[in-house]
C-alpha cells in the first residue's frame, strides 16, 4: 500500500471559514475543559494531604478516583449507541455529564482538605470521574467524527498543544489561586473553566452522524474480532510503555541531580508548554510535508537527539538551571515527532461505527502501558544506573518507532478494508437508514 497522501490542510485552514473554526474550537474546548480541574486535583491533592500529615503508605487512596477511567470501555458501547438525534447523539452526554461533573467539583467546597474529610473527598472524586469519563467517551467519538483524515496532522497538534496549555494553566494559575485564596476558590475556578470551555461543544449544532450503520450495535466484541485490532492495540500498548520510560522517571532523575521539587516545577511547567508548542507545530508541518512513515522514521532519530543531552547532563557536577531547562525543553519537543504522529494516525484507526468505544479503548490501553512504565523503569534504573537506563530507554523507544514504521502500511491497509466493509454493510441495510 502506498504512503498516505500528504495533507493540504494547514494551520491557516483552521480559520478559513467560521464552520471549521467553530468545529475545531468545540473539540478543543471540550478536551481542555476536562483538563483544568483534573490536572489541578491530580497533581496537588496528594501534596495538600501530605501537608496535613497523610502517610505515604496511604497514597493508594488517590488511585481510587481513577478506577472509572480504567474500566470505561465497559460502558463505552452504550454511550456510542445511545442518544437523542434531536439534541445530538454526543450532546446528549455532553450536557448532563458537564453539569454533574461541575457540580461534583463544586461539592468539594463543602469539605476542607483535611484528614477528617479524606473519605468524603475521595468519594466525590470517584463520582466525578464516573461522569467525566462518560463525557470523555462521547468527546472521543465527537472528535473522530469531526476531524477528517486530511485534517489529522493539524488536529493532533492542536489538541496536544491545547491540553498542555490547560495543564500549565492548572498547575500555575489554579495552583496560584489556591495559594492566595484557598481550596474553595481553586476548585470553584476549576469548575467554572470546565463549564466555560465545554460550552462551544454544547452550543454548536451537532451535525448528523455520518457513521456507517450496521446490524450489530457498537460493542467490545467488534474490536476483538477485527484484524486491524491485532496490530493497533498492541502498538498502542508498546508505544505508551516505552515512550513513558523517560518522562515517568525524569523528575526523579532531576531530584537525584540535586534539584528541589520547587525548582523542578519551575523548570517542568514552562518547558512542557514551550516544548509541546514547538514539537507539535514542527511535527504537524513535517507530517503534511513528508507523510506518516517518514515522520515516524525521523522520530526514531529524534529520540537519540533527545536522550544524549539527558545523559550528558548527568555527567555535570552541578548542572545550572539554564542547562536543565534547555535539556528538558529538548526532551519534550523532539519526542513529539512520535507522540503527535501516532495520535494523528489513531484518529483514523478508530472505527467510525463505534468511534467512542474504539478511541476510548485505545486510550485505556495506552494508559496501562504508561502505568507499567513507572514500575519497569524503576527496576531498570535501580539496577542499571541512570546513564545506562537512558541508553536502554532510548534504544527501546527508537526500536518501537522502527516497528511502527515496518507495520504502518499493514495497519492502514487493514483499516481501509475495514472502513470499506462497514460502508458496504451499511449500504446493504437500507431498512436501518429508513
Amino acid at each position: 500500500m502506498a504512503e498516505a497522501t500528504t495533507s493540504r490542510f494547514t494551520t491557516r485552514s483552521l480559520f478559513r471559514d467560521r464552520e471549521t473554526t467553530f468545529r475545531f474550537g468545540s473539540v478543543l474546548g471540550l478536551q481542555m475543559g476536562q483538563v483544568f480541574p483534573a490536572a489541578f486535583i491530580g497533581l496537588f491533592l496528594p501534596v495538600i494531604f501530605r501537608e496535613q500529615g497523610l502517610a505515604l503508605d496511604m497514597y493508594w487512596v488517590f488511585t481510587l478516583p481513577a478506577i472509572p477511567t480504567w474500566i470505561r470501555p465497559l460502558w463505552a458501547p452504550f454511550v456510542d449507541r445511545t442518544g437523542s438525534k434531536v439534541i445530538g447523539m454526543r450532546k446528549t452526554w455532553f450536557v448532563p455529564c458537564t453539569a454533574f461533573g461541575a457540580l461534583a467539583y463544586l461539592s468539594l467546597t463543602l469539605f476542607a482538605p483535611s484528614l477528617d474529610n479524606l473519605a468524603a473527598i475521595i468519594t466525590l472524586l470517584v463520582i466525578k470521574t464516573t461522569f467525566m469519563t462518560t463525557q470523555d467517551i462521547a468527546i472521543d467519538g465527537y472528535m473522530i467524527e469531526n476531524i477528517a483524515d486530511e485534517e489529522r496532522p493539524i488536529g493532533a497538534a492542536v489538541l496536544d498543544i491545547g491540553r498542555n496549555i490547560a495543564r500549565f494553566t492548572a498547575w500555575a494559575g489554579i495552583a496560584w489561586i489556591y495559594s492566595v485564596w484557598g481550596w474553595n476558590a481553586a476548585v470553584s475556578t476549576a469548575s467554572v473553566l470546565l463549564i466555560v470551555f465545554s460550552l462551544p461543544g454544547i452550543i454548536r449544532p451537532e451535525p448528523p452522524r455520518a457513521a456507517p450503520l450496521t446490524r450489530e450495535p457498537p460493542s467490545l466484541k467488534r474490536i476483538f474480532r477485527r484484524q486491524d485490532s491485532r496490530y493497533v492495540y498492541p502498538m498502542c500498548f508498546l508505544i505508551a510503555l516505552v515512550g513513558s520510560l523517560i518522562p515517568a522517571l525524569y523528575p526523579t532523575y532531576l531530584s537525584d541531580l540535586g534539584f528541589s521539587i520547587g525548582r523542578i516545577a519551575a523548570i517542568a511547567a514552562p518547558a512542557t508548554l514551550l516544548g509541546t508548542l514547538i514539537g507539535a507545530s514542527a511535527t504537524s508541518w513535517y507530517l503534511g510535508r513528508f507523510g506518516y512513515k517518514k515522520t515516524i522514521l525521523t522520530a526514531a532519530f529524534c529520540i537519540v537527539l533527545a536522550v544524549l543531552p539527558i545523559m550528558w547532563m548527568g555527567s555535570l557536577d552541578e548542572p545550572t538551571f539554564v542547562i536543565v531547562f534547555a535539556v528538558t525543553l529538548n526532551a519534550i519537543a523532539l519526542p513529539s515527532f512520535l507522540d503527535v504522529s501516532f495520535q494523528a494516525a489513531r484518529l483514523k484507526w478508530a472505527s467510525k461505527v463505534q468511534a467512542g468505544t474504539d478511541y476510548t479503548t485505545q486510550i485505556v490501553t495506552m494508559a496501562a502501558g504508561a502505568g507499567l512504565a513507572t514500575a519497569v523503569g524503576g527496576v531498570l534504573a535501580e539496577h542499571l544506573g541512570w546513564y545506562f537506563y537512558f541508553v536502554v530507554a532510548g534504544i527501546l523507544i527508537s526500536g518501537a518507532c522502527f516497528i511502527l514504521y515496518r507495520i504502518f502500511d499493514r495497519i492502514e491497509a487493514l483499516v481501509d478494508d475495514r472502513d470499506i466493509a462497514e460502508a458496504a454493510e451499511s449500504d446493504s441495510l437500507p431498512e436501518l437508514k429508513a
